[in-house]
């Protein structure tokens, strides 16, 4: 009886991916999976805030990079899975270093990324270290510029290969530093950065770069992203 069940709740799925497929388009599909996980996670928590956290050490946005000594979370297959834009579910200034990679793109600026600075800074004790890095809206369109993105090409390809159409211009590569599959949602430069989190309680807010983090953090793997990505340290007021 349990395997008929089994079998049942798959053929359902299937069905479900199959009637998605058939009436959404992909960028639709990837909305609604992200909406839904993130749903998921929020209702994990509902009405239970006020944690202490197992480490005072946050990776936040961790995909598939589990720092150990650190508390990883991301919106799924973490080892505490959150709303990457609800109110967090922690005390106040419970941490001493928060470190988000290539996250903050993936949110919208003023219903979700302000008011996460704000999160991140209740949660954070004053003198706390926030890094944070995502891709840089000023070496993107200066790469436009100067070789319309030839080399944006050729970074991504070292790291996460690209299927690329013979003969498809180096143009492209903006929107899909832009865009990316509908997954982006804004692209900051060190300016913009530097304002929302002054704005929502940090303050000697710093350009640095990938080995500065590594320098600092050691236990985080090599990323390689630095011809792309804007990397900020900011302290906690």
């Amino acid at each position: 009886m349990q395997r008929v069940k089994t079998r049942t709740r798959i053929s359902r799925r299937c069905l479900v991916k199959r009637l998605a497929k058939q009436f959404f388009s992909r960028r639709t599909r990837s909305s609604l999976r992200f909406d839904w996980l993130r749903f998921c996670a929020r209702i994990k928590h509902q009405g239970r805030s006020g944690r202490t956290p197992p480490s005072t050490r946050l990776h936040f946005g961790c995909g598939g990079r589990k720092i150990p000594g650190w508390l990883n979370v991301d919106v799924v297959g973490s080892e505490f899975d959150i709303d990457l834009a609800a109110p967090l579910p922690w005390k106040d200034g419970v941490f001493d270093c928060i470190v988000s990679q290539q996250v903050i793109e993936h949110l919208e600026i003023e219903s979700e990324t302000l008011p996460l600075f704000g999160e991140l800074a209740r949660v954070s004790r004053p003198g706390a270290e926030f890094w944070v890095s995502c891709p840089d809206l000023a070496k993107v369109c200066r790469a436009y510029f100067e070789d319309d993105g030839c080399q944006l090409l050729e970074d991504r390809q070292t790291r996460f290969p690209l299927p690329w159409p013979a003969g498809m211009p180096y143009s492209q590569m903006i929107n899909v530093m832009f865009h990316q599959g509908n997954e982006h949602k804004n692209l900051y430069d060190f300016p913009l950065l530097k304002w929302l989190l002054e704005k929502q309680g940090f303050a000697q807010v710093e350009r640095v770069n990938e080995p500065l983090l590594r320098a600092r953090f050691p236990e985080f793997p090599e990323r390689n992203d630095d011809f792309h990505a804007l990397y900020v340290r900011a302290v906690k007021r």
